[in-house]
């Protein structure tokens, strides 16, 4: 089928594609908390931002809670009698269960941010890889259980969560605040998992439009044993590469805002997009029971495109309907309510693309129809990446939580 042609791009562009894709053939980007888990530019130096002391625990206590959730609590000499717990990133289930490949230096940076002040600092991986919502917050919230009694209660406590982290965090603030003193989300999934699935969903199915042929299987069918870096990755870079119009105008739709300020994070975040959707499918069907868990049957896909090009796309793209149950799993266990009782500071990136920032937006109006806006601060990093904040940005975030949770 032949395609309505589409607005060039300019030779700044299409070098920055060039750019891209030559540097890809050697080291193919990943979704980053995706298929190799969350990297952050925040990692251990985040102890010279918080006092340039390095802080020693006094006791460093590990252990099991559950299969596979190992946790690791610190705790600093002249403890000050508080608790920070985290909530770490979406490990993919093409790795162990564990921490997310990659995210280990965030983790000791705030570890050692919280121990300079005198906080103690506990984590611990979950018993689920994928989209184990329940079970990352069950994991959590038995951690602080384990720590009063193998510490003693602490006086406050507060929660940390990154990416997919973030929102195990805020179901557990949103459904028991007398526990937690305050949250702070880094690049957090706090709009909910269907809204993540939509984007992706969406980039999928109108990837398939723009380059057909390009990936094999379709949304909700993957072709067994799938390369992913040369199967996705690679052949995603070459389509761009060799025809990148149709990039440009995948992002122009408004179903798919996809972050970027150049050709080479067009790239990349579409990349993203498609790994995330190629690694967590399975883990999805699993958990909605074969059902599809994506709903484009009644959308009308608008955008910055001429009006045929928009006419085509509606009338050729594949249609998908979500089975009932799977839209009432997501709904219930896996959406914030917006019911928001202690403050929140969250960080996020503008051009985020694996956790876009539109998140943000959902979640503030969720917050506001709770009449609860006062205890919601957002601060957004004008910045490409996902988790890509400064060790000043992490540390200032951390004391306004403190701040505000002081403030009667």
């Amino acid at each position: 089928m032949k395609r309505p042609s589409l607005v060039r791009l300019s030779p700044v562009f299409l070098l920055a594609l060039a750019l891209f894709t030559s540097s890809c053939a050697r080291h193919a980007p990943t979704a980053p908390d995706a298929a190799r888990g969350a990297r952050s530019s925040a990692s251990t130096s985040l102890s010279a931002g918080a006092s340039g002391v390095a802080a020693q625990a006094e006791s460093t206590l590990e252990g099991d809670i559950g299969p596979g959730a190992h946790y690791v609590i610190s705790v600093p000499e002249g403890w000050n009698g508080e608790l920070v717990l985290y909530a770490h990133g979406y490990t993919a289930p093409i790795f162990p269960v564990g921490l997310p490949p990659g995210e280990e230096p965030l983790v000791e940076g705030l570890r050692t941010l919280a121990l300079q002040r005198g906080y103690a600092f506990a984590y611990s991986s979950y018993s689920q890889t994928g989209l184990g919502l329940k079970d990352a917050a069950l994991r959590t919230d038995q951690l602080a259980n384990l720590f009063a009694s193998l510490v003693g209660r602490p006086h406050r406590t507060f929660l940390i969560g990154t990416s997919f982290g973030a929102l195990a965090a805020l179901k557990l603030v949103e459904a028991h605040p007398e526990r937690y003193e305050g949250l702070l989300t880094l690049g957090g999934m706090i709009g909910g998992v269907q809204a993540e699935v939509d984007y992706v969903s969406n980039v999928r199915v109108l990837f398939d439009y723009f380059y057909p042929g390009v990936l094999r299987g379709t949304l909700l069918e993957l072709p067994p044993n799938l390369n992913l870096q040369a199967e996705v990755m690679d052949s995603v870079a070459a389509a761009i590469q060799a025809h990148p119009e149709p990039a440009l105008a995948l992002s122009q739709v408004t179903q798919t805002p996809i972050p970027f300020s150049n050709g080479i994070e067009l790239a990349t975040s579409i990349i993203s997009a498609l790994s995330l959707q190629a690694v967590e499918l399975q883990d999805i069907l699993a958990r909605t029971h074969g059902q599809s868990f994506f709903d484009n049957t009644h959308t009308i896909y608008t955008g910055n495109l001429p009006p045929e090009v928009l006419a085509d796309l509606n009338a050729h793209v594949a249609r998908y309907s979500e089975g009932p149950a799977a839209a009432r799993l997501l709904e219930k266990e896996y959406g914030p309510t917006g019911d928001l009782r202690v403050p929140m500071v969250s960080l996020h990136t503008s051009l985020d693309p694996v956790v876009p920032i539109f998140h943000e937006d959902l979640y503030r109006s969720l917050v506001e129809a709770h009449g609860a806006g006062a205890n919601l601060h957002q601060t957004r990093i004008d910045r490409y990446g996902h988790v890509a904040f400064t060790p000043e940005e992490i540390v200032g975030a951390f004391g306004q939580m403190i701040a505000l949770a002081a403030t009667p």
